[in-house]
Parts: C-alpha cells; sequence; structure tokens
C-alpha cells in the first residue's frame, strides 16, 4: 500500500482548515414558549441539585469528573473536578474515533490485497497464495455473519482467475504494522478474553474464536467446535461429557499457553447448548488457516500449509508478485458505529495504528497517538489533559480530563462529519452499551453517549437535549469506586434525569 506522509507542520494546517467557523452540523432545536433564558437563581439550584448527587456518601473514597455545558450558548452548567485526569475506560474510544473520522473521513475504506508468488498455468497457482493486510476490523461475523462469506467469494474471485489448485501455501502478511499483538498496560490476566484479543495488520473475527458445545444423542461425549472453524492452527483439545438434564453446564474453557490449542473441558447437560468467546494467537496464522480451508471446502485444491509470513520470509516477502484482486472494507461510517455502539476494543487499536501509518507513516499505536496530539492540538483543544496509551481505552495508563473530552465533543459538533459521529455513539434505551439503560424515561432516545467500564472505573459522555429544547454537551467519570458499575450509573443517570428536565434556556 502507498502510504502518505504528511510533516507535522502540514497536518496541523490542514486539521485547522478543515474546522468550520461556526456550528452547522446539528439540527436547530425545536422552539418551545417556554424556553426562556436560565435565571441566575436557577443555575446556583441545578449546581446545588447535582452536588446532592455526586456527594453520595457510598462515593465518598471516590473521584468524581464532571462537566456540563451547553452547546449553543458555551455556558457551563455544572463542573466538578473537570481539569483533573481521569481513567477513562472506553471513553478514550470517543478520542480515537473522532480522529479517525476527521482525519481519514467518513469514506475511508480499508483495502486487503490478494497475490501469487507464481505464475497461473492451466488452472494451477504454481507458487504461494499471499495475503497482504492492511489492517481491515471488518472481516468478522459482526460485518458478514460468517467470515467465511468472505472468503468464499474469494474463492470465486480465484477461479475467475483461472485458479484451480495452489501448489504452495496460503500465507499471511502483516507487516503493515508492527507485530506488537496487545495495547500498552493491557492486563496479562485477560488476555484469553475476547475483549483482550490480538490485533495486527490481518485481522480475522476481531481475533477470537467461539467454542460451540453441544449435546450428541445417545454418546457419552458432548460434540465441541469453533466457530470459524480452524483445525490446523485453533484445534480443540479435551472430552466435555454429557450429563443429565436438570443438572447444571460445568465447563472449562482454556487457551494453551504456546500454541494456539483450545482446551475445553466439564459437563454437558443433555438438554442444554453453551458457547463462549476465546482469543487465539498469531491473528495472521489464524486468518491464513480459516482461509485455507474455506478454499478446500469451496474446491480449489491447496498442497501448502498455512504460513505467517514472518515465519519464512523468503516465501512470504517475495521481491515480485503478481495481484489476482483487491477485497474492500466497509466504510469508515459503519466501522464506527461497530467499534463504537459495542464498544469493540480491537477496532481501536487497530483505528490507532492506522492513524500512525496513514499520518506518520509507522503503523504503530505510539505514532497514532502522537498524530492524535498533534490534530488536538490544531483544533484547540486543551493541552496536557490527554495521556494515550491505545485507542480502546482498556489500558489504566490512559488520562483525560472531562474537560479534553467536552471541548472534543464539541468540536466534532461543529464538525461537517458530526453526522456520523453521532450516529455511531450508543443511544439510551436503544442500541449498543446503553441498550438496557434508562429506558422509559426522558432520557430514552436522547442521551447519545459513550460509556466506559474498567474494575472501579465507569464514564459516561456524549450529549442531550434539555426540555427547552437545548442541546448540551457533558462528560461524566468516576475512578477509584468500590461499589458496581450499576451504582455509578445510577448516580450519572440522576445528574442527567435532572438536567434534561430543565425547562428554560441558558443565556446565550
Amino acid at each position: 500500500m502507498h502510504i502518505r506522509r504528511f510533516a507535522p507542520a502540514l497536518l496541523l494546517a490542514l486539521a485547522a482548515a478543515c474546522t468550520p467557523a461556526r456550528p452547522s452540523a446539528l439540527p436547530a432545536p425545536a422552539q418551545t414558549p417556554a424556553a426562556v433564558s436560565l435565571s441566575s437563581a436557577a443555575q446556583p439550584a441545578v449546581a446545588a441539585a447535582l452536588d446532592s448527587i455526586f456527594n453520595d456518601t457510598a462515593f465518598a473514597s471516590a473521584h468524581w469528573g464532571v462537566l456540563v455545558r451547553s452547546l449553543e450558548s458555551g455556558q457551563t452548567l455544572y463542573a466538578r473536578n473537570a481539569g483533573k485526569m481521569f481513567v477513562p475506560a472506553s471513553n478514550m474510544k470517543i478520542v480515537t474515533a473522532a480522529a479517525a473520522l476527521e482525519a481519514l473521513g467518513p469514506d475511508y475504506r480499508y483495502l486487503t490485497r490478494v497475490a501469487a508468488s507464481g505464475p497461473v498455468r492451466d488452472g494451477v497457482l504454481q507458487g504461494d497464495l499471499i495475503v497482504h493486510g492492511s489492517g481491515d476490523p471488518t472481516i468478522s461475523e459482526r460485518f458478514h455473519g460468517d467470515v467465511r462469506t468472505v472468503f468464499r467469494a474469494w474463492a470465486d474471485s480465484l477461479r475467475a482467475h483461472g485458479v484451480r489448485r495452489i501448489t504452495g501455501a496460503v500465507i499471511g502478511n502483516d507487516d503493515v504494522f508492527d507485530d506488537l499483538p496487545l495495547g500498552r498496560g493491557w492486563a496479562w490476566d485477560d488476555v484469553a478474553d475476547s475483549y483482550s484479543a490480538e490485533v495486527g495488520g490481518l485481522q480475522l473475527n476481531e481475533g477470537f474464536v467461539t467454542v460451540l458445545v453441544t449435546p450428541v444423542p445417545g454418546q457419552r461425549a458432548a460434540a465441541v467446535t469453533t466457530r470459524p472453524v480452524s483445525d490446523e492452527w485453533v484445534p480443540v483439545a479435551g472430552n466435555v461429557w454429557m450429563a443429565p438434564a436438570d443438572s447444571a453446564p460445568r465447563i472449562t474453557v482454556d487457551r494453551a499457553d504456546s500454541l494456539g490449542a483450545v482446551a475445553v473441558s466439564g459437563t454437558l447437560p443433555a438438554d442444554t447448548t453453551y458457547q463462549q468467546e476465546v482469543s487465539v494467537r498469531n491473528n495472521t496464522r489464524f486468518f491464513a488457516s480459516v482461509l485455507r480451508q474455506a478454499l478446500l471446502e469451496a474446491g480449489i485444491g491447496v498442497r501448502g500449509q498455512s504460513l505467517d509470513a514472518d515465519d519464512d520470509p523468503a516465501r512470504g516477502k517475495p521481491a515480485a508478485t503478481t495481484p489476482l484482486f483487491t477485497h474492500t472494507s466497509a466504510p469508515m461510517r459503519e466501522i464506527l458505529a461497530a467499534f463504537m455502539k459495542p464498544s469493540q476494543n480491537q477496532i481501536g487499536e487497530l483505528l490507532l495504528k492506522t492513524l500512525g501509518r496513514e499520518l506518520r507513516g509507522q503503523g504503530t499505536a505510539r505514532a497514532g497517538a502522537a498524530a492524535i496530539d498533534s490534530m488536538a492540538a490544531a483544533w484547540g483543544l486543551p493541552r496536557r489533559l490527554l495521556a494515550q496509551a491505545d485507542g480502546s481505552g482498556l489500558s489504566r495508563y490512559n488520562l483525560v480530563a472531562p474537560e479534553f473530552l467536552v471541548a472534543l465533543l464539541e468540536r466534532e459538533a461543529r464538525s461537517p462529519h458530526f453526522g456520523a459521529f453521532h450516529d455511531a455513539l450508543p443511544v439510551a434505551g436503544r442500541d449498543g452499551t446503553l441498550a438496557a439503560r434508562m429506558r422509559g424515561t426522558p432520557a430514552a432516545g436522547n442521551v447519545h453517549a459513550k460509556t466506559g467500564t474498567l474494575s472501579g472505573v465507569r464514564s459516561l459522555s456524549g450529549y442531550f437535549t434539555t426540555a427547552a429544547g437545548e442541546r448540551m454537551v457533558f462528560s461524566m467519570m468516576v475512578n477509584h469506586h468500590t461499589l458496581g458499575a450499576r451504582d455509578a450509573d445510577r448516580l450519572a443517570e440522576a445528574a442527567l434525569m435532572r438536567l434534561i428536565a430543565l425547562d428554560r434556556r441558558t443565556r446565550p
């Protein structure tokens, strides 16, 4: 792939030039007869009401950071530790998503190129099939239902190029990014979970398989498979024994320490099915393995095995190859919705490395974070209130202040791409990580915001409209709490209900 390189000064100038002079992307608020200026007496009453909420004694040892501001008048309705730094959890996704959208555009697409290392004669590819990744996060069940749907289409493309058999191997090349598979500061005891799966330049199914355990009538052992099937790289070891129908499933799924195998054991009731997601090691080898198996199932013979290009550079990185076809991803606007609404971590890491590659010529998280710092400076966002370690918020090395997030959300509200950004956020009572929250309240369908959760951390930042029709932006984060996430949600949602009920507008 051709890599565009921008000097930092040029990047700042471009970013500044793209900033509209006045808000225009948000729809005009409905005109309400009762919508008059919020009186000076009412403002302290609002602050006092929110103070009483966030002073809840159950959170006396925790730290709240809150900022609420009018998008129209710019007036601050409430601030609490707004300039202090907090671990944001997945509110870091707001930063990554905004930067990716503004730098790359809503129509940006990833390109995965498939090439041959040798000639095609009489239906035979005399060499290896090499897949050059670009960091595409969309070859997954989330986008296609069955990832083999993509590979079956690739089999059709191979046949269209006269390929019926491959004498060599299926090789994945992920060199568009560095080889660091995890974000900086990710917890070691999370790495087997799908939300902490590895990332790379050649990504398949967000880096995980689903282990499926189903009863087999008349047999002592249950059937154990994976989706997608990858017997060559992710074989299943162990047995799950059948148990009485009225018992509880007792199943353990572990990822082997060294190889890609998954160990499954335990018992399964005869009337029950069970499934669990588990991350895989080496996405590139996983990708090549599933592709090879899909090609075989589609009737295209493959004599060699699946390989990561790094395992055999002489074959995986030849001086010249013959391009066969290119796979194009969904556009950025759809990628952002799949990133923000379900809070999908791997997409965040891929976007961060993509920013590094496109803006700094280096497909690394460090280069991506540096590019975001430059963009934030060009946009005039508050200085020294962001320290970014990863793209998803899974790292506890991330730090950000509510003041920074609110300023960024205000900036996005002025962007010509605001529609794509706003549509990607979870909606209270409707979808994403807010689907089950604030149902049947004035916040349902009104609050568009990003959630965030880590142990001891809960956050919520986004937009809402008051009863007076005034558009607001807010950020609420709590660190060092020892209660459940729902307890923190209770306070944040109570504050939102009080703010949404405002039936008078702030002074312009």
